[in-house]
């Protein structure tokens, strides 16, 4: 029965880690989201801290005569073109803001979606999401992100 039980026991340190046990809150996850805004807003590079590196970013743009065109790129590369555009973003008011927001928890991870206005061309996305998962030193971080853009304004 002893040997039954370390084994169980063994099993079950293997298949747990610390990462995995920790589970995200709506109010964690929504506190994540506001401060992801805030950054936004103050065109504070520090917004590019929030990926993880190996985030998987993805963007579909949808032209007018129909065509898409879908991108993807890791959070590193996301990362590097937030420090580089943040200064252009600033100078041209390019700025998102969301509304209903909606938070749904799954263990040790949180997707957020929300409908996402560009301020600056005047169009919603509204199957704009992110999800996020603790990261080992504290804290949350964006594993996943997904947009739809437009090339025109609506303005």
């Amino acid at each position: 029965m002893r040997l039954i039980h370390a084994c169980l026991t063994l099993v079950f340190c293997l298949v747990v880690s610390p990462a995995s046990a920790e589970i995200v809150t709506q109010t964690e996850a929504r506190a994540f989201f506001a401060r992801y805004v805030e950054l936004g807003e103050a065109y504070d590079v520090g917004l590019a801290d929030l990926y993880a590196n190996d985030a998987v970013i993805r963007s579909e743009r949808h032209y007018p005569n129909g065509e898409t065109r879908a991108i993807q790129v890791s959070g590193q590369q996301w990362k590097a073109l937030i420090v580089n555009a943040m200064p252009q973003a600033k100078a041209r008011q390019d700025r998102s803001t969301y509304a209903n927001v909606k938070v749904s928890v799954s263990a040790n991870r949180a997707k957020i979606s929300a409908d996402r206005y560009s301020e600056l061309k005047c169009y919603t996305d509204s199957a704009y999401y992110m999800v996020i998962e603790p990261r080992s030193d504290g804290g949350y971080r964006i594993v996943e992100e997904y947009t739809q853009t437009q090339p025109q304004s609506n303005c």
